[in-house]
């Protein structure tokens, strides 16, 4: 009986160590999820091996085991294949973009596999202690079963001998009722031997065992009772891992999604209404780019410090990922209540939030959806919940946005926009517009800026303010940055090649663009394939591409004028740039923006912008010009307070490089002969 009873805690100490491997296994992965290090996914490879043999070496103690281990086994397996693609997905080439698709794809089939081997494991414990009580069951209806027995055996002997051993048989029967009511200390006296006192030392024999018996039993009932205690608290624990977020202690994206499907059941039954929050704080990334993820998480906490304090205790908060956050306003009676409690939840971050030695001012961006009005599922509400809040996000931030039905067409024409853009990439429909720009003293073209802009073969010319917001957002600047430039600088090399005054060629450049590791040597390439040499390449950048990290997008500037080209500082002025930075930025040129240029001839205050912007220019020894030039007194204007170049409307628009060459370098090749005749 000992070896069954050490067999059983056995079997079931397996047990609880697999549901310890198992939510080891799921936070690994939750943090990778989190922090995006191969490191976790390597953790979770070695935990995954020892739950595999941990599994392997289980075997079931009763038939009815057999459905849960295998079904436990089955979604083990299934954590190994997705590990496995998991893997070749780190391994492949795919884009950033494509890397966190996939990822969140693969990581939620993963959480949802190891959920299933935990309710499994939880299924297998419960048999096992099931089966454990059934035992000890037994062994008592095997106690009465004895006592039933001796009873019948004593009587008869009692019958047959009742009248030579009348008192040694009173002893026995005082024994047997001693024993029927639970005690077990009782002990006949042998005495002489004969049959009456074999009897009576069976009997103590008997009882000696049933005592033992007894005390097993009891230790048993109390070891199962005591892990049955600890397995409920795993359980319990687990549960709590499983729909709560860990940094935030708020309900994750799973249990959120729960608690909105029950909410819609109650809704639909009662006729009620019930509104779902979408929340994202606005430049979260340059926090966590800037200052580092601790100083995120911190701010996530406040964050949901913050919403927990103003939301109603009616009301559910979740953290479903990243900086995003979800609520369930259950009841909602009318619209402008929502309204109000957005309101309240954008002022609850009003007050700066101080993380170490800074301070930091925190805004969120709200989408509101309305049950039934806006969806009728779970899904179907979030992803409304979602448009709308990029809907205020586009309103410039912090602000909140109601859902309407419009913006599933402008979410589709995006969908459809970018596939586009994708084919137009593959079949060369991008193509470069020339912009010329001249010496406002003399006239004369000194450069020309190359302008991104696609041919669409239905749609016709698409600007650029259409795509390069959505080629930023959707991973594809590089590649659409790579091939403006490639072309541009083939072009700037075979007009320099043609004639004897060499003009330069300005090219933007984004900050995506600016943050990529290999960024001067894939220029040097681009300028070695296509002959360009480099001092007739003027790079274009703005004051928010050194915002996010001025030490490395220096150093990467460095790099490219080590190659020999020139850099401009376009749009200047309109940013947030500190002039410690800017003498410290290997700048040739500053750009002033054609807001300021635009009320020079009306407004005092943009000519006195424009007059500062050169003298800081000329006093950092940089040339200065202007954009956005319409007007004959607007040039007039700038070249007397010193500016030297400009572009714009006033001198010519855009055109394609047939045109541009047609309109300027026929001109000069036709005075030229003129000139030798």
């Amino acid at each position: 009986m000992d070896q069954q009873r050490s067999s059983l805690f056995n079997h079931i100490n397996t047990i609880s160590r697999i549901q310890v491997q198992i939510s080891t296994l799921r936070s690994q992965f939750r943090l990778h999820e989190r922090y995006h290090d191969i490191e976790s996914i390597h953790q979770g490879g070695e935990t995954l091996k020892d739950l595999q043999l941990q599994l392997d070496q289980l075997q079931p103690t009763h038939n009815n085991e057999f459905t849960f281990l295998n079904s436990l086994k089955r979604s083990s397996d299934s954590v190994v294949a997705l590990y496995a693609h998991m893997l070749r997905v780190h391994s492949s080439n795919l884009s950033k973009a494509e890397e966190e698709a996939n990822h969140h794809y693969l990581l939620d089939r993963l959480d949802s596999s190891i959920l299933s081997m935990s309710e499994d494991s939880f299924r297998l414990a419960d048999h096992a202690l099931q089966n454990s009580q059934e035992e000890s069951e037994y062994k008592a209806r095997l106690m009465q079963s004895m006592l039933i027995i001796l009873a019948i055996l004593i009587s008869l002997s009692a019958f047959q001998t009742l009248r030579l051993f009348r008192i040694r048989l009173k002893e026995l029967e005082q024994g047997i009722k001693q024993l029927s009511v639970g005690k077990m200390d009782y002990t006949i006296d042998v005495g002489r031997k004969d049959e009456i006192s074999q009897l009576a030392q069976h009997f103590n024999q008997m009882t000696n065992r049933l005592k033992a018996s007894t005390i097993s039993v009891d230790q048993l009932q109390q070891e199962i009772s005591k892990r049955t205690s600890e397995l409920e608290q795993q359980k319990n624990s687990l549960r709590q891992i499983a729909e709560h977020d860990s940094l935030t202690g708020l309900a994750n994206r799973e249990a959120f999604l729960k608690s909105l499907n029950e909410v819609i059941i109650h809704c639909s039954t009662n006729k009620r209404r019930a509104a779902v929050f979408f929340i994202d704080l606005d430049k979260f990334k340059q926090i966590n780019d800037s200052m580092g993820h601790s100083a995120g998480d911190a701010v996530l906490i406040e964050m949901a410090h913050r919403f927990t304090s103003t939301l109603r205790k009616s009301d559910s908060l979740a953290r479903i990922g990243g900086d995003e956050f979800t609520v369930i306003i259950d009841p909602l009676y009318e619209s402008k209540d929502a309204a109000e409690l957005a309101k309240k939840l954008i002022a609850s971050l009003e007050e700066p939030y101080e993380y170490e030695d800074q301070t930091l001012y925190l805004n969120t961006s709200i989408g509101i959806a309305v049950y039934p009005e806006d969806g009728t599922t779970p899904q179907e509400l979030m992803k409304n919940a979602d448009s709308a809040m990029y809907q205020a996000k586009k309103a410039g931030g912090n602000t909140f946005h109601f859902y309407n039905r419009l913006m599933n067409q402008d979410t589709l024409a995006k969908i459809q926009l970018e596939s586009e853009l994708r084919s137009a990439i593959q079949q060369d429909q991008l193509t470069v517009y020339y912009q010329p720009q001249f010496d406002l003293k003399t006239r004369k073209l000194v450069g020309v800026e190359a302008l991104a802009r696609w041919i669409h073969p239905e749609k016709g010319l698409i600007p650029p303010c259409t795509f390069i917001p959505l080629a930023e957002e959707k991973g594809l600047i590089h590649q659409v940055g790579s091939i403006i430039l490639t072309k541009a600088c083939q072009q700037m090399a075979q007009w320099n090649g043609e004639r004897e005054a060499q003009i330069a060629l300005a090219v933007n450049l984004s900050a995506k663009q600016l943050n990529t590791p290999e960024l001067a040597g894939s220029i040097s390439d681009i300028l070695h394939t296509t002959g360009l040499n480099a001092q007739h390449l003027e790079l274009e950048i703005t004051e928010s591409c050194v915002l996010s990290d001025p030490e490395d997008a220096i150093h990467k500037l460095e790099q490219l004028k080590a190659l020999g080209i020139r850099l401009a500082m376009d749009d200047f002025g309109t940013g947030y740039s500190s002039l410690a930075y800017l003498k410290k930025l290997p700048l040739d040129k500053l750009k002033i923006d054609k807001s300021f240029v635009d009320g020079l001839e009306i407004n005092p205050e943009d000519a006195a912008i424009c007059q500062a912007v050169i003298a800081l220019g000329h006093s950092l020894n940089l040339t200065v010009i202007a954009e956005g030039l319409e007007h004959e007194v607007q040039a007039t204007i700038l070249a007397e307070q010193g500016c030297d170049q400009a572009q714009g409307y006033f001198f010519a628009k855009p055109i394609s490089a047939e045109n541009f060459a047609r309109c300027y370098f026929k001109k000069e090749r036709k005075l030229k002969q003129e000139e030798n005749i």
